[in-house]
């Protein structure tokens, strides 16, 4: 039987990874699961829950009525033109998912064999799910940029404007974040920015 100790030392450092949108951070966590890290989207598992929950779709249809069903789960447009009609519907879809999110993150992160687990979450202190990881990132690139990678996707500038309202601005999630990642280089930059942040967080773990 394993001791105590080398339990802990299994334990992987988790970290947050969080950005504003098309700052690069999806690009970012793919470096990191390059170099060895486990990591995971909030995204993905919010389409998870509505996709295959019960407990997720139930409190859905619940507070939001029957027709945001889709053909499997909840019909995410159909939630989304419900629920962005007033910051009221924003907040009660949000207490039905994060907390169901943040528990999918926790147990997922304790399954980890990884030394490094990094959950992207883009609304990460919006949501207070710093609290539950060891340390957090921050990446951060300049307005005009962002703007030039979303319209890539096919999204306006009043689009991403209209989303950015609801978030903190980069700076402030610079400013409360461990590491502060600069996305306005190249992605050779970005990536070797990967293998130093990995490095310093592992460093100690490493001792």
């Amino acid at each position: 039987m394993a001791t105590g100790r080398s339990d802990r030392r299994r334990e992987p450092v988790t970290l947050g990874v969080t950005g504003s949108l098309a700052s690069g951070k999806s690009t970012f966590v793919g470096f990191l699961a390059e170099l060895g890290a486990e990591t995971v989207s909030t995204d993905a598992i919010v389409h998870e829950l509505l996709a295959r929950d019960p407990e997720t779709i139930s409190a859905v249809i619940k507070r939001f009525g029957a027709g945001v069903r889709g053909e499997s789960g909840i019909d995410r447009r159909k939630l989304a033109a419900e629920a962005f009609k007033t910051p009221e519907a924003i907040r009660d879809l949000e207490a039905i998912l994060h907390p169901r999110v943040e528990r999918e993150v926790l147990a997922r992160a304790g399954r980890s064999e990884a030394e490094l687990f990094v959950a992207e979450v883009p609304l990460l202190f919006e949501s207070g799910m710093e609290r539950v990881f060891d340390l957090t990132a921050a990446v951060i690139s300049s307005g005009e940029r962002r703007l030039g990678w979303a319209g890539e996707r096919g999204m306006s500038p009043e689009q991403v404007r209209g989303i950015e309202t609801r978030q903190l601005a980069a700076d402030e999630k610079a400013r409360r974040a461990d590491f502060v990642v600069y996305n306005d280089g190249t992605l050779e930059d970005l990536r070797v920015r990967a293998a130093e942040l990995v490095d310093e967080v592992l460093k100690e773990k490493r001792a």
